[in-house]
């Protein structure tokens, strides 16, 4: 997986021994990358989800929080809207947080979940703003992404990472799960007017109920299928709660959402890709519908 790299391999506006030994530091965990154990991989299977903690160090998470700070500064960024502060297709806006989505500690942990070959989906940046009111629905990122009519969005294995540059917990919108639902195929689901994640579970009432919360640290990773079902409610905190999201999906697939898709490990045997990596000023070799996902 020489493809990958973490997102210290390069630093940004730090000094030279800084960048070498933070370099260094970053070539030390790649030679021992951490990959779901033999319990974390039952437990994502049995469940649907599996909280993986202290994988990005407090300076990571902090470049990456200046990053999306700096991001936000620049025109045409911030989706808006229902969306406040919140941007969409971070890893083509950014390097950093396209080396980020590149991870190799990230490649690592889905590589036994998602498979043959690997591919990035899409990326985001989910924020819950101070005092804010914005609850994500019940819903599953299946329900977005598969299109019954394009075969070539039809995934067996597809999921996302969830990281929290902040901690999360239940009084800043950490993510709730309901364990087991990644089996119960695409559930049906009905459009709502208000807030996030509007293509709503119609056994809301039975998620509500059978629901756990995951409060994480800031640096875990939470790694849960498209077909979990998840939500997250609103921020009764002083302060920003914010979450970088990228959806993975097998090698094998050629499309994603939109432009977003992009080759990161080809599967055993397969044909060269024909699509190059995109960059936000290339056309997209391949096409796909834009992500509607919302965590």
């Amino acid at each position: 997986m020489t493809n990958v790299t973490t997102i210290t391999g390069t630093a940004v506006g730090t000094a030279g021994r800084t960048a070498e030994r933070r370099t260094a530091q970053a070539a030390v965990r790649v030679g021992a990358l951490r990959k779901l154990s033999a319990d974390e991989l039952a437990a994502y299977e049995r469940d649907g989800y599996v909280v993986v903690p202290g994988v990005f160090p407090p300076e990571e998470l902090e470049e990456i929080d200046r990053e999306i700070d700096r991001l936000l500064d620049e025109p045409g960024n911030d989706a808006g809207g229902i969306h406040p502060t919140w941007i969409f297709k971070i890893h083509q806006k950014s390097e950093m947080a396209a080396r980020f989505a590149e991870d190799a500690r990230l490649v690592a942990l889905v590589a036994d979940v998602v498979r043959p070959g690997l591919a990035i989906h899409s990326t985001k940046l989910v924020p819950k703003p101070p005092r804010s009111n914005d609850v994500c629905h019940w819903h599953q990122d299946e329900a977005f992404y598969f299109r019954p009519d394009d075969p070539e969005t039809f995934s067996r294995t597809r999921m996302s990472v969830w990281v929290p540059l902040h901690s999360a917990h239940e009084q800043n919108g950490c993510l709730w799960v309901v364990p087991g639902s990644h089996k119960w195929g695409i559930d049906p689901y009905h459009m709502a007017d208000t807030g996030q994640c509007r293509k709503v579970i119609d056994r809301e009432a039975y998620a509500n109920e059978h629901a756990i919360p995951l409060p994480v640290a800031a640096g875990s990773v939470v790694l849960f299928s498209a077909w979990t079902w998840h939500h997250s409610k609103n921020n009764a905190t002083d302060t920003v709660r914010r979450a970088f999201i990228v959806s993975y999906q097998e090698g094998t697939l050629r499309k994603g959402a939109g432009e977003q898709w992009k080759l990161l490990v080809a599967a055993p045997g397969a044909p060269p890709s024909p699509a190059s990596p995109v960059s936000p000023s290339q056309p997209s070799p391949v096409s796909g519908r834009t992500d509607t996902s919302y965590d």
